[in-house]
């Protein structure tokens, strides 16, 4: 396969992992942030989710061993990194399945209030989990299989949302800004724009070839990131008033109120599928659980996590964006910073250094995250 064959299935990969059910949250905090704030505050978050996707795929490319974020982290910072980056990595797939089932569960009731069955939200939520649990526990395979075209389809409904809003636009919201919602809004574009976990696997599409590997990443984050701001921003143009996720629809004509519901749910529902697989999958291979117990907490977890909170999808999403998200930043950055450190003579030194400047960024905004949950 040619060099540019490469490059482009791997940007398409990480554009099919970044574009998923985070991009429901965008319209909500573009709304509130407005035009200027939430663009700046967008392209701002999109640099830094650039700079450590580069990071992690020198790392990638550097390494011989092919491991998960763990793996690095145990190798190149230490043992107590690994245990910690599991934590993370557990932690940050269950505040993430917790947001999933808000979503799908909210996406479910929109559908079926349309259609005249008016019971509660929660009820539609229960259901997505009880429906995504059983699906994980029996192992259907084959919606994991149609994941990709699920992908797609999410994509193809956002352009087609971005042409239909066009004439829909109001201007009053350009130039709002509210500081207020900087952090939560940060945790949700955060999380919206990183794929780390995927590097190492698209690595094996680029054949861990270097150039192939960072210029796939370099576009596939770009292209994501664009697309994902313009359907947010286009959604807040068109509906100011919005409040959340559920109140996407109500900014079409009403001959489309279903499309983002039912193409939302399908995309989520595979999202939960597969990240439930992987905390299984942790919990078996890594802390060597049994199979039927690491099933067991795995879907448990979010559902306990549901029961406890507040059941806010936009919240949910930006503290696991702007806590767990963030840990997982750090420790690409001081892999990174060992692995370039102790093969100097392949790195330049802006490049070898530039690890430095970001994790004291990500210390200092995982320090402030922590300070504004703590005063909520």
């Amino acid at each position: 396969m040619k060099q540019s064959s490469r490059t482009i299935n791997v940007a398409l990969n990480l554009v099919g992992t970044i574009i998923g059910a985070g991009v429901f949250g965008l319209p909500a905090v573009m709304a509130h942030t407005g035009l200027v704030g939430g663009t700046l505050l967008f392209f701002a978050i999109l640099s830094l989710t650039i700079s450590l996707h580069l990071m992690y795929t020198q790392v990638v490319v550097m390494d011989p061993v092919k491991r998960r974020l763990a793996g690095y982290a145990g190798h190149w910072v230490g043992m107590w990194a690994y245990w910690l980056s599991l934590a993370s990595f557990f932690f940050k797939n269950t505040g993430a399945l917790l947001a999933y089932i808000i979503l799908g569960g909210e996406f479910l009731a929109v559908i079926m209030h349309g259609l005249g069955w008016y019971d509660a939200v929660w009820f539609w939520q229960v259901s997505f989990w009880l429906l995504g649990a059983l699906i994980v526990f029996f192992g259907l395979r084959i919606v994991t299989r149609i994941e990709s075209e699920l992908t797609w389809l999410l994509i193809g409904a956002m352009l087609f949302t971005i042409v239909v809003l066009i004439p829909f636009f109001g201007w009053s919201n350009l130039g709002a800004w509210q500081l207020s919602g900087f952090w939560t809004a940060f945790g949700v574009m955060f999380f919206s724009t990183t794929a780390m976990t995927v590097i190492p696997d698209v690595s094996d599409i680029a054949n861990r070839q270097k150039k192939v590997l960072r210029s796939g990443v370099f576009w596939g984050t770009i292209a994501a990131g664009v697309l994902s701001w313009a359907f947010g921003l286009s959604i807040a143009l068109a509906y100011p008033g919005i409040q959340g996720a559920m109140d996407i629809y109500k900014a079409f004509p009403p001959i489309f109120w279903w499309l983002i519901p039912v193409v939302g749910v399908l995309a989520v529902s595979t999202s939960f599928i597969t990240l439930s697989q992987a905390s299984k999958n942790l919990l078996h291979l890594d802390l060597k659980i049994k199979p039927g117990n690491a099933w067991l907490i795995s879907i448990t977890a979010p559902m306990v996590m549901y029961l406890l909170t507040a059941r806010d999808f936009l919240s949910t999403i930006g503290f696991v964006g702007g806590i767990f998200t963030v840990i997982n930043g750090i420790f690409v950055c001081l892999c990174a910073w060992n692995i370039m450190r102790m093969k100097a003579s392949k790195i330049s030194r802006v490049w070898r250094y530039s690890p430095l400047p970001l994790v004291l960024i990500l210390i200092i905004v995982l320090l402030q995250q922590l300070i504004a949950y703590a005063n909520i």
